[in-house]
């Protein structure tokens, strides 16, 4: 049977999520472990087989209308029949993790591979963030960009990204809290802090994206796990984070993590923390007794 492949995968924002919207600098992760699959083949009728919905796609739940209005609008681009669209995801939804951006850059790529079509980068990125645009309102692009790609990124909204070589001598532990965030709802807030509180915050969030990047580039564990520590507390002032992101983030540090701060939109979702390898499997340990959704990402 004919069929079309894309294939997904997370990503973490390491430093400058939100300002990132206002064309300050981010540094984002593709998270390889946890994968998106789509699969479309011929069908009577259009139709989703996923652990989010299962049936036709004019009765999906409006929490899908972002992907539902990509798929029908690649449909219609390359003039194709009814089709069956079978999602395998590991990734969980609204996590701060890039979900959504995953399932429409596997959703385009299986349309290109299904009609034998080329799909330049640039296209592809195009197509994941017409979806993201609905789904989020104003995103800055990085998660379509990491998502879709192998690269480590250093991104400014409206430039060309750069890739990022990383290579430190330290582990990324990612702890999910119970709360789904909202990206758009998160977005919104942070506008209303600025149009109130000014623009001074967002750019020390860019400010301490850039000397991360330098610690990167020079291998400087702690010096980033510092600068972690700093983005927490300040998108803390921008009320995106929760109760609970602050208590995962005070439990790894207390277990000796250089530094911990929440990643994605806030507001539910996860936090990151960065450990030298000998204190990795304390802290994995001590938040896996407060969620069993904990992952670790070698930076080496």
């Amino acid at each position: 049977m004919k069929q079309g492949i894309g294939i997904s995968h997370a990503k973490v924002i390491f430093m400058g999520e939100h300002s990132v919207v206002y064309h300050q600098l981010a540094i984002a992760l593709p998270f390889k472990a946890l994968t998106c699959q789509v699969i479309i083949t011929p069908s009577l009728h259009n139709v989703m087989r996923s652990e989010l919905y299962t049936g036709e796609l004019k009765d999906a739940p409006k929490l899908l209308y972002p992907l539902i209005h990509l798929f029908n609008t690649l449909q219609n681009h390359f003039n194709l029949d009814p089709l069956e669209l079978t999602i395998q995801s590991t990734i969980p939804f609204s996590a701060g993790l890039g979900s959504s951006a995953a399932l429409a850059s596997a959703i385009t790529k299986a349309f290109y591979h299904y009609t034998h079509t080329a799909l330049e980068d640039q296209t592809l990125f195009n197509w994941v963030q017409q979806a993201e645009t609905i789904a989020h309102g104003n995103p800055s692009g990085i998660d379509a960009l990491t998502t879709s790609f192998d690269h480590a990124w250093v991104y400014t909204k409206g430039s060309a990204p750069q890739p990022l070589s990383i290579s430190l001598p330290a582990t990324l532990i990612i702890a999910q809290s119970p709360q789904t965030g909202s990206t758009k709802e998160a977005v919104e807030k942070v506008a209303d802090y600025v149009h109130s509180h000014g623009i001074q915050l967002i750019e020390s969030l860019g400010t301490l994206t850039k000397q991360a990047q330098t610690c990167f580039e020079n291998h400087d564990v702690k010096t980033l796990g510092s600068l972690m520590n700093q983005a927490h507390e300040m998108l803390k002032e921008l009320s995106i984070s929760t109760p609970t992101l602050d208590h995962y983030v005070d439990i790894a540090r207390s277990h000796h993590a250089l530094g911990a701060k929440l990643t994605g939109g806030g507001l539910g979702g996860c936090m990151i923390a960065l450990a030298e390898d000998q204190h990795v499997l304390s802290i994995v340990d001590v938040l896996k007794q407060e969620t069993p959704h904990v992952w670790s990402l070698n930076l080496q």
